[in-house]
């Protein structure tokens, strides 16, 4: 696993490129504690997720987890305790876990598919905030054609995302779908050539650590997650009482500042 922060940007990186940054037992527990410490880490305002070499991620390595001799058994269910995903402030409990992380953590998090997409994979990148993808990207939900079901919430977050029809093709035949069609089904925001994805992610994510409040950042991901559980009243409540919060903020006093001095806002977060 490997991690990168520069100007206010986390750049994690899945690290097995010989197994298409498949996980295995040893990859999986320090890709959580990574996620926890970027999650606690002040100073990061954005944070991109990749895969090193050709593949985002091939999902888990199930020769390396011994699930055909019956080795591989999972934890308790979602919001159970967790002594390490419990340390993220104000994360809903059912994204509490490793492919829900994306979701549980403060900032932003943005997806650099830059290759295979497969099982988990997908789940880590539709539980990211935002995904670009390569030409060469390639998305498959294959737990059908491993004697599977869908794992962490894929069932419920990906018909949110591209549609019932579309995730009922994906999920039920287990097919690849390429880039192009990945975007025509909003998987996915942009598709850009293979050799640019990675810096592609990372200068949406810059441009959000520089410009953006990352109070406010925090707040309308958490807007946004729980709107799709809300009522449409619920929702529009919610919303008057962040935005009476907002005013009494820093970040909102300093962002007007800036826009009437006409120059770029020193947001703290506070």
């Amino acid at each position: 696993m490997l991690l990168d922060v520069m100007d206010g940007v986390a750049t994690i990186t899945l690290n097995r490129p010989e197994k298409l940054n498949a996980i295995d037992p040893e990859m999986g527990p320090a890709l959580d504690a990574v996620f926890v410490k970027v999650a606690l880490d002040q100073n990061v305002r954005a944070v991109v997720l990749t895969g090193a070499g050709r593949g985002f991620c091939a999902g888990a390595d199930l020769a390396a987890a011994k699930v055909d001799v019956g080795g591989y058994k999972l934890k308790g269910p979602p919001g159970s305790p967790n002594e390490l995903f419990d340390q993220i402030p104000r994360a809903p409990l059912e994204y509490r876990s490793r492919y829900g992380a994306p979701a549980a953590l403060p900032q932003p998090v943005i997806c650099a598919v830059n290759g295979a997409c497969a099982g988990v994979g997908l789940v880590l990148a539709v539980n990211c905030d935002v995904r670009f993808a390569s030409a060469d990207a390639m998305f498959v939900a294959s737990f059908g054609r491993r004697g599977l079901t869908a794992e962490g919430g894929l069932a419920w977050i990906l018909p949110r995302l591209i549609g019932a029809g579309p995730a009922m093709d994906m999920m039920i035949s287990g097919r690849k779908i390429d880039a192009e069609q990945a975007l025509k089904w909003n998987l996915v925001s942009e598709v850009t050539p293979a050799a640019g994805v990675l810096a592609r992610a990372q200068a949406y994510a810059r441009d959000i650590a520089d410009n953006v409040s990352p109070r406010s950042a925090r707040i309308i991901k958490q807007q946004l997650r729980h709107a799709l559980q809300q009522a449409h009243a619920d929702a529009l409540l919610a919303s008057w009482v962040e935005v009476q919060r907002s005013l009494e903020s820093d970040d909102a006093k300093e962002g007007a500042r800036a826009f009437s001095e006409r120059r770029p806002a020193r947001f703290t977060g506070v």
